[in-house]
């Protein structure tokens, strides 16, 4: 909350900077000469400026007559004031005197105690459970009010690009699940009650401080498909600050460039030329025959039955395609804690895909075959698969995972994958622990499957011998194809 002395301050110094932006304004040259452009943003020596085709430039300030040069600078310490004023309800160091977008991601995390969750080259991102991870839990806050979870995402500059905080939402809240495989042997309560209470003191506090620091919200659509909803927006520095509440769902915070806002949240598609040669060089190939794709970003579901929502949001960034769980968990209407319809999840990103003038496969299968799933992984497209997460399955990955780091002769090392395969090729299949993870590699010498678990770090590459995963293989295959 500010302090009342600054809460006047700001006041008058956002009237100053919304009065300035409510229009274009037209500058002059020292010349006399007329700059016909809309302000974006300004600092100490220059003015950014948007043309009416889009395109921004830098003008420097002793360019300029002295009365705009006057104004400019009346707009300078004014956002000083306010990026001060923004960190104060902000309760930690999210801005600076350069805009968000111009910071490199890692100091942001760094402001946020945010640890990194993908480090795949050009997909970077961190993410915080912060009502369950660190110091007291729910003694975190952004903007007043207590993130389940915050996300945030680098550009491939790595610099800041988008912020995401989940407030009060029915997949964290309440549920007693644990992290990574724990998730299956401890329980899911349901929502409490009051979700709906929580979610309304969350968006209640946050708005209440953003309009304290900024002013007024504007309100408008944004996203799209069945993700598309109706948000609070404040602007400041070439960011737009989104507050949204959807019933029964969540309370989300979005930091989006302010461009995208004003598009409604519609990005642009990446090339195919592009997305094809970057997953052709994603495929690794190693000399004792692991075929495995790299760069693949990870999203981890935290304590909640998010695996699909998760899975689906990696696969659709891989592919060039900007993806959320939360949104994704929304039109797959999981359920309190977890649990999501495939069926209704699938569609919806068969929409977006095709948007994005992308393919879906589906294949549904009795047995897993190395070769068809080679074609696949030889073409940089991970396999979203369908299987039970169960504790014999799960060890294997484990030990197994860790003892191939360290061995020397791969000859001995194929033998003792066989002698596992042999076991569980006959042993009857065991439906429970209803997951869906990634099939990103295989190595037919030793008839290995390497896998990926939306689980965190810990879980991003997993080795199980091939019988061991048909042994749990749950039938289905899905692919997004470029």
């Amino acid at each position: 909350m500010l302090q009342p002395k600054m809460s006047r301050i700001l006041l008058a110094l956002t009237a100053l900077t919304l009065a300035a932006q409510a229009k274009p304004r037209n500058l002059v040259d020292k010349e006399g000469r007329e700059i016909v452009a809309d302000i974006v943003s300004v600092s100490a020596d220059a003015v950014k400026m948007k043309r009416s085709d889009g395109k921004t430039f830098d003008l420097p300030l002793d360019r300029l007559s002295d009365n705009d040069r006057g104004f400019l600078l009346e707009l300078y310490f004014a956002d000083l004031q306010r990026y001060k004023a923004l960190n104060e309800v902000a309760g930690h160091e999210l801005f600076s005197e350069k805009s968000f977008l111009e910071r490199p991601a890692g100091e942001v995390a760094a402001a946020l105690k945010m640890p990194a969750e993908s480090r795949a080259d050009g997909l970077l991102s961190w993410r915080l459970y912060a009502a369950l991870r660190g110091g007291k839990p729910g003694s975190y806050r952004l903007f007043g009010a207590m993130p389940f979870s915050i996300a945030l995402y680098a550009g491939p500059d790595g610099k800041a690009h988008q912020l995401s905080a989940v407030y009060a939402n029915k997949g964290d809240f309440g549920s007693t699940a644990g992290f990574g495989e724990q998730h299956f042997t401890e329980s899911e309560g349901g929502a409490p009650a009051d979700l709906s209470e929580a979610m309304e003191r969350d968006f209640d506090t946050i708005s209440k401080n953003l309009t304290e620091a900024l002013g007024d919200a504007t309100k408008q659509r944004f996203g799209e498909g069945k993700s598309r909803r109706t948000v609070q927006r404040w602007d400041w520095n070439e960011v737009a600050i989104l507050l949204a509440m959807e019933d029964e769902e969540f309370v989300t915070l979005s930091i989006v460039p302010a461009e995208l806002a004003d598009s409604g949240g519609k990005t642009v598609r990446v090339d195919d030329t592009s997305l094809k040669a970057r997953l052709e060089t994603s495929v690794k190939r190693e000399a004792n025959g692991d075929v495995l794709i790299t760069g693949i970003p990870m999203v981890d579901q935290g304590p909640k039955g998010y695996c699909v929502p998760a899975t689906f949001e990696r696969a659709m960034r891989f592919m060039g395609i900007d993806a959320d769980m939360y949104l994704l968990a929304m039109v797959g209407q999981s359920s309190a804690g977890g649990g999501t319809s495939p069926t209704l999840l699938i569609e919806e990103v068969k929409s977006q895909v095709y948007r994005k003038a992308r393919r879906t496969r589906e294949d549904q299968t009795d047995k897993l075959a190395i070769g068809k799933l080679a074609r696949y992984i030889d073409k940089g497209t991970p396999v979203m698969w369908t299987m039970y997460s169960l504790p014999d399955y799960n060890e294997i990955a484990n030990t197994n995972t860790a003892e191939r780091a360290q061995v020397t002769s791969w000859d001995q090392w194929k033998e003792k994958i066989a002698s596992q395969s042999e076991i569980y090729a006959k042993r009857e299949p065991r439906p429970g622990n209803y997951h869906i993870c990634m099939i990103i590699g295989y190595n037919s010498e030793t008839n290995e499957l390497a896998v990926s678990d939306s689980w965190g770090s810990r879980y991003e590459l997993r080795w199980v011998p091939f019988e061991v995963a048909n042994w749990v293989h749950g039938g289905g295959l899905f692919m997004i194809m470029p």
